[in-house]
């Protein structure tokens, strides 16, 4: 299906649906890739159209973009044109655009004399716009109805406006944009991020609490949403009013107001743009919705009109919060002794906040009046002694039994009841309803049911892999989680703040409700034992309570937020894991680059695993010194984190934490100054696991040889399995792999605790492309085929033995694969990953075949005899298992760090009996295979899409083979300009034979 094909069909769905108020029927974003003269159709994304480029400026326009530029979007600028300019875009198929309710949308920046008008060509004429589209400094969403406007002629190659036309819209050829006043570089000049038609003007979109079908479809932050967490800046004169983890509540009628739960205060009030979002697409979520396409690189802002806003300074009490590592500011909530954050609720119409003053419960509702009145309606409970908030001089009347406001400070006497309170910005006198909203809680906004029928299982060696289907409706489902209830039913999260009920998720069709939404960016979910829920967000850990039984989660208790939060755009919790006792196992990124935006904030929390303690109140550092940690709660009580290759990272580990907090080597994340590092539990070489995830646990009943088996996720849609003997003499900890592979990339996985299949979720976001097929999915796994498991590793200098956790059977046979071992060492330094090294320090690796190979008497025990083996970080024993028609491949890692080094005269014998390696000239085939296997194409594509590194298309006519083979070996050498220095050093990594096959397969890539 074509690009018009498919908008039609959208529009012909959506304009079947009952009560949607707008439907984008087209829509321009363009591509990603380095800025060049002219723009030109490969810029576009929209398969339906054509680029058109007219008049006198037409081949200056500009496709534009400074990747030094904090969120710098990918624009069309005119700035260089020598003349007026026509931006056209020719229609696949002509379009009716006569109807009431056509609009045009973009994202522009148009400043100085320059002005850009909206442009339609009919019958082979061009007809413009008279009024131009508003100009501004910053970019901004400007939207402008195709109906009842002045239209004039326009001249094509001049560009120039002529006489007053009554244009018939019926038949659309070409939409453009038209600049008739030649531009003055950046001084004067317009802009275009992205525009669309739309049928609906979204500024008819006002009204709060729509039924769930008046949602419009793909907008990240919906119309009638109760409630959003996000971070938020505002502008207060030259400075920025911040708020890390805020609450958002919309008023109605486009108004909004934010709550700082750190600090206790309503931050602001504003009115957003009329039908627009009240901030910007900033966060990880938002920019990258609904397609999983980039990264956040700023901070939401807010967008409209502030009303009032208050000072960053505590609503109660002192700020007694904690310092920043890099600067004097302080971050996350107040101790506990000024005041608390309890959480909010959802009741009847309302957003009810809950918070300590002090000592004393208050619960709050912002509401504002048909007459423009802002209110704060108070519940506070009884209390001994005066009570003090501070409010803001906004706030111009009181009205309440022993409440008094003057300079912006409430008072509250002492009082032996509740005290009903009510604030309001206008002066007036006494008599204002109450009217507190308590009665019964919310039901869901989005009530709406879904039902999609399951794919049939696959059997994948030993194992039977089903996908599990997710539904498409009003709401793009983004997968991050996925957690049991006792009976069964599931509870989803997902990227963009939502919680889905499952219901039937191992049947033949399962049912799909949204039970919560607003959740601030969720990447894990814990459910205890007797069905408490618990979801991670940037924010807190947030206890969903549905508290009348009807599924919908209506309170969002705040279980902890006692960690603290920057507003660093990589400062996101990854992972949650609940102890038995009750305390909170929490892990948080760490990646922190001083150059990399002005809001780089930097926490003593940044890079740790932390543990909250169950009353929510107070954390403790386990560990600290990690780049992007998962965190993994064994059945034992064993604390496990995994890590990412990256700046002193240099490849995949699994750490397991044992001593009193371990610095695990990322010296961003070095807050205790530690010069020690606590090397991992093992490395996975970094081509078979690229960036480690979260942590499970098998059963016996749905994995009969693997039991309770502790595994680690990798986002590369691979599981390894984790033993760690109890003693030394019982051998050498290490992890295999098993013999699967996901067709999506995996973040979580957890057991279902009926039929003990594991159910593993995940998806790929930003410009880091994965290697699996999908960018998303959910899948169980079970064993239904043997397969004998390792569970004892033991290495000496030349012996290598593999226990298995049952002898094999008759039709079960083991033999080494080809290498049978590989060893190499890496490297710990500020650049992107490592390389692999020989024993003497030269790139390559250590590849060997046993000398002998046998099998114990009582077949559970694999012997490999090797000449010498020694010291290495990482060892890869690969080994193939026969049983019955499979063959499954087995790789077991390990960190070598008990054997001796190789002394000189080893070295010398070692090089006596390798022999010289003959290459041939390379072949393209095999050098396309390893382009797959090296997970190249995750960083690069063969077209004009950006990803995390440069395009390779036609790399073969811009560098010689010299440079491209540098590039491999020595990243960090030559950087591409608007690229981070993020590729490793494949140094070792490929052989000769592999590296000369590849350079081959790259010199084809002529255009």
């Amino acid at each position: 299906m074509n690009g018009r094909s498919f908008i039609t069909l959208l529009a012909a769905v959506i304009s079947s649906l009952p009560g949607l108020v707008s439907a984008e029927v087209l829509r321009e974003d363009f591509r990603e890739g380095v800025a060049h003269i002219p723009i030109v159709d490969g810029d576009l994304t929209n398969e339906s159209l054509n680029l058109l480029r007219l008049g006198p400026g037409a081949d200056q326009l500009k496709f534009s973009h400074h990747p030094e530029v904090e969120n710098d979007p990918y624009y069309v600028w005119n700035g260089k044109c020598e003349g007026p300019v026509i931006l056209g875009f020719e229609l696949e198929k002509a379009m009716d655009l006569s109807g009431k309710g056509w609009w045009c949308r973009a994202r522009t920046k148009n400043t100085g004399a320059s002005k850009m008008h909206v442009a339609l060509k009919v019958d082979e004429q061009w007809v413009v716009q008279q009024k131009p589209i508003k100009n501004g400094k910053n970019w901004n969403i400007q939207r402008v109805t195709l109906e009842g406007r002045e239209w004039r002629k326009l001249d094509e190659k001049k560009v120039t406006f002529d006489e007053k036309v009554v244009p018939d819209l019926k038949e659309v050829t070409a939409v453009g944009f038209v600049a008739p006043v030649k531009p003055q570089g950046s001084k004067s000049c317009i802009r275009l991020d992205w525009f669309e038609l739309t049928t609906v003007s979204r500024a008819e979109k006002s009204q709060p609490q729509p039924s769930s079908t008046q949602k419009s479809v793909g907008e990240f932050l919906e119309q009638g949403a109760p409630f959003l967490r996000s971070a938020l800046l505002i502008k207060n004169g030259k400075k920025m009013n911040r708020v890390r983890r805020g609450l958002l509540v919309p008023l109605g009628n486009d108004h909004w107001g934010c709550f700082d739960p750190d600090l206790l205060r309503w931050v602001a009030v504003w009115k957003a743009p009329a039908g627009e979002a009240p901030m910007t697409d900033d966060s990880m979520a938002a920019v990258s919705y609904p397609e999983a396409k980039a990264k956040a690189k700023s901070v939401p802002q807010l967008r409209g009109e502030v009303l009032f806003q208050t000072s960053e300074i505590p609503g109660v009490g002192e700020d007694d919060r904690a310092g920043l590592v890099n600067e004097g500011g302080k971050v996350g909530p107040l101790t506990g002794k000024q005041g608390r954050w309890l959480g909010h609720e959802l009741r009847e119409k309302a957003v009810v906040l809950n918070y300590l003053a002090g000592e004393t419960p208050v619960r709050e509702v912002l509401r504002m009046t048909e007459a423009g009145e802002v209110q704060r309606v108070m519940k506070v409970a009884a209390h001994d002694r005066v009570l003090q908030l501070r409010v803001g001089d906004h706030f111009k009347s009181v009205q309440g039994a022993g409440a008094s406001l003057r300079d912006g400070e409430l008072t509250l006497r002492a009082s032996r009841k509740t005290q009903e309170v009510i604030l309001s910005t206008q002066t007036r006198a006494p008599g204002m309803k109450f009217d507190f909203p308590e009665k019964k809680p919310a039901q869901s906004f989005d009530p709406t049911v879904l039902k999609v029928k399951n794919p049939p299982a696959k059997v994948d060696g030993a194992f039977t892999v089903r996908p599990i289907a997710i539904p498409k409706g009003t709401r793009f489902i983004r997968p991050t989680d996925l957690a049991f209830l006792s009976d069964g039913t599931g509870l989803l999260t997902t990227l963009d703040g939502d919680v889905w009920r499952i219901e039937g998720i191992e049947a033949e069709t399962s049912q799909w409700t949204r039970v919560a939404s607003g959740i601030y960016e969720p990447i894990s979910l814990d459910v205890t034992p007797n069905d408490r829920v618990f979801v991670l967000g940037r924010d807190q850990v947030t206890e969903l309570i549905d508290h009348d039984g009807d599924s919908f989660f209506d309170e969002y208790r705040n279980a902890s937020d006692a960690f603290q939060q920057t507003l660093q755009t990589r400062d996101y919790a990854t992972s949650l894991a609940v102890r038995p006792s009750g305390s909170f196992l929490v892990a948080k990124g760490g990646i922190h680059n001083e150059m990399a935006t002005k809001d780089n904030e930097l926490s003593g929390h940044r890079g740790t695993v932390l543990e909250l303690s169950a009353d929510g109140l107070q954390s403790r550092v386990l560990a600290d010194g990690l780049r992007l940690p998962y965190v993994g709660l064994r059945n034992d009580g064993a604390v496990f984190a995994s890590d990412q290759q990256g700046n002193h990272v240099p490849s995949t580990p699994v750490h397991m934490i044992e001593k009193e907090r371990p610095f695990l080597g990322h010296p961003p994340t070095n807050f205790q100054k530690s010069k020690e590092i606590n090397e991992p539990l093992v490395w996975y070489p970094y081509q078979t696991s690229r960036s480690g995830a979260a942590f499970a646990t098998t059963t016996e009943k749905g994995f009969p040889d693997l039991g309770e088996t502790f595994l680690q996720v990798s986002w590369g849609g691979k599981l390894f399995a984790l033993e760690t003997p109890e003693t030394a003499e019982s051998g050498q900890a290490f992890s295999w792999q098993l013999p699967l592979q996901l067709d999506f990339p995996s973040l979580n996985g957890v057991s279902h605790p009926k039929s003990g299949r594991l159910y593993v979720t995940g998806l790929g976001i930003s410009g880091y492309k994965p290697t699996t097929e999908s960018l998303l999915g959910i899948a169980s796994i079970e064993q239904t085929g043997a397969l004998p498991s390792p569970i004892a590793l033991k290495v000496d200098k030349g012996l290598v033995e593999v226990t298995f956790n049952r002898p094999l059977k008759t039709d079960e046979t083991v033999t080494p694969g080809s290498p049978a071992l590989r060893m190499f060492n890496i490297q710990r330094t500020g650049k992107y990953g490592s390389g692999h090294f020989k024993w003497d320090g030269e790139p390559g690796e250590q590849r060997f075949q046993p000398e002998t190979f046998s099998i114990s008497e009582d077949r559970r025990t694999v012997r490999l005899k090797f000449t010498n083996l020694f010291q290495s970080d990482v060892t890869d024993l690969f080994i193939n298992v026969t049983s019955g028609p499979n063959v499954l491949p087995l790789h077991l890692y390990a960190r070598l760090a008990h054997l001796p080094e190789a002394s000189q005269n080893d070295l010398k014998a070692l090089a006596a009996l390798e022999s010289e390696v003959l290459l041939d000239a390379g072949d393209v085939k095999r050098g396309a295979a390893y382009f797959t296997k090296y997970a190249c194409a995750g960083c690069h594509a063969l077209d004009d899409t950006k990803l995390v590194g440069p395009s390779l298309k036609g790399l073969a006519s811009r560098s010689d083979e010299a440079e491209v083979k540098q590039s491999i070996l020595d990243p960090n050498a030559m950087i591409t300009e608007g690229f981070p220095a993020a590729m490793p050093s494949f140094a070792g990594v490929l052989t000769e034979q592999e590296l000369a096959d590849l350079l081959v397969y790259l010199g084809t890539l002529k255009q």
